[in-house]
Parts: structure tokens; sequence; C-alpha cells
């Protein structure tokens, strides 16, 4: 009996994670490849947008513009002062993970979800956009500590990890559309072994807080989960009916790999934990999502 796409989906995700906890030299081997495995995994998901359909999205900004905002300032504000309130030691983690823009691989889930791709793309494009300037901004005001977000490295990553492999899927589909047909057909089946690189990575830069303070560890992986949940019922809240899966996908989808880097560079690796370890409600709740739009 061929197993079904939800269980292949589960075992890749769990077989990753634990895979770069319990070996984290090998995730260490793939990591500095983690933008690569990103620009694939948007690739095989962006191969079937219509360039129209983006264009369309930014011509009647007016939803976009709304959702991006509660994304980057509503959203971090009030996670940041209800985080403070019940427990201080997660609320800069959290602020930074609540305010980080839609993360690019929120197509990946959109696909498998369900939602209107072209509003996904489009929130990618304007919070990384935004974020350098609003991030920093809200973590001076709030917390007192500065740091820089250098919207020259921000541009260079949407370059990179999204706007080529958008273009590059435009031109496949175009001047190979076998090519194209073959890896859309395909896209889940080559996305699990891309999203599986990008967990081993990730994992293995957070292996040794399995080792050695399970507590910290508990603690924050179940915040991360309640992270999630709360993102994902204001992008419920604040999208119209007819772009309510896509616009849980936006808020609840984020960059957590960048809040990661720079959390590590600003403020040590155990404000950057949360980030990481936010990859597991990620792709955990994928099928939670699933079953929930579908009803």
């Amino acid at each position: 009996m061929r197993p079904s796409n939800d269980a292949i989906l589960a075992c890749a995700i769990a077989g990753s994670m634990a895979a770069g906890v319990l070996v984290p030299q090998v995730g260490l081997m793939v990591e500095p490849y983690l933008l690569v495995w990103l620009g694939i995994l948007l690739f095989l998901n962006l191969i079937k947008l219509e360039a129209s359909d983006v264009v369309a999205t930014f011509a009647r900004p007016r939803g976009l513009a709304v959702l991006a905002l509660v994304k980057l300032v509503a959203l971090p504000v009030g996670m940041y002062a209800l985080t403070y309130a019940l427990y201080r030691p997660l609320a800069l983690p959290v602020l930074l993970v609540s305010g980080m823009s839609t993360g690019l691989g929120a197509p990946f889930v959109t696909n498998i979800v369900g939602g209107r791709l072209p509003l996904v793309v489009g929130m990618i494009i304007a919070t990384s956009l935004s974020v350098p300037f609003v991030l920093p901004s809200l973590t001076y005001a709030l917390v007192g500590s500065e740091f820089d977000l250098p919207i020259a490295n921000m541009i260079l990553l949407l370059v990179l990890a999204l706007f080529i492999p958008l273009f590059g899927g435009w031109a496949v589909k175009k001047k190979a559309p076998k090519a194209s047909e073959f890896a859309h057909r395909n896209s889940f089946y080559l996305s699990i072994i891309f999203a599986i690189l990008i967990n081993v990575s990730m994992f293995s830069k957070l292996s040794g807080f399995f080792f050695s303070d399970q507590v910290f560890l508990l603690q924050n992986i179940a915040a991360t989960f309640l992270c999630y949940a709360a993102f994902a019922l204001v992008g419920f809240a604040v999208s119209p009916k007819t772009e309510k899966p896509a616009g849980m996908i936006a808020t609840s989808y984020v960059n957590n790999t960048l809040v990661m880097v720079f959390a590590a560079q600003f403020f040590g690796p155990q404000v950057a934990a949360l980030a990481g370890l936010y990859n597991i409600p990620y792709y955990a709740c994928i099928l939670v999502l699933k079953k929930i739009v579908r009803h």
C-alpha cells in the first residue's frame, strides 16, 4: 500500500529534525547552502504562478497593505506586551519572531494547504522590503536594544531566494514546458527533499540545547506553538473570507531562519533559540492547518 502524502511529509519532517539533533555534523555540512535549498524549494512551488496574478495583487493593494501592517506592527507589539506580562525572559525572542517578514517557505505550505498563492508571494515581497525599517525601530522602542537589518542584504536575499526562482519558473514554463510540467507534477516529492535539507541544517545548529538544558528547550518549544497559534488566528481574523487560508499562512509562516541568524549575532544563542525551534510548529502544523482549511 502506497503511503499518503501526509504520512510522507510527517516522516520526512520528524526524521530530518531528529537527524539534525542526533548527527549535527551532517547538518553542518549542508547548512552553508541553506539559501540554495530554499531557492530550489521556491522554484518548485512557484513554477505555475502567473506573473499577472502577482501584478494584480499589487494593483489592488488595500488588503495586502492591511495584512502587512498587522503582520509587522500590531502583531509584534501585541505579542511582546502579552509575553512581557506573562513570562518576561521570552518577550524579546517572541518580539523578533512576531515582527519578522513572511517566510520564503510559505509558498510550499500554500501549495499543500490551499490558499491564494499570489497574496502570499505579495506578502513576502512587501514585508521583506519593510521589515529592515520596522523591526529595528520596534525593538529599540520596546526593548532599548539597537541593531540594523541592512536593506541591501534583504534585497539581495529576495533576489537570490525569491526573484530568481520566480523568474526562473516563468522562463522554464515558457522555454521548456515539458520540464515545467514535470516539476509541477512532482513538486511535492521534490520539495520534500529540500525541506529535509533545510530542517537538517536548522536543527544541527540547535543540537546542543537538546542535551544541555531541557527545561529551557521545553519552554521555548511550548512558546513556539503558542506563537504559531496566535499568528494564525490573527491572520484568519484580519483577512477577507476568500483570503483566510492565505492570510493565516502569511502571518504564521515567518522568516525564522533570518531571525535565528541576526538574533544570535546581536543578542546571543539563547535569544536565537526560539526562532530556530519555531521550525517545529512551522512544519508540524502544516497537516493541522490543512485539515482546518479543507473543512
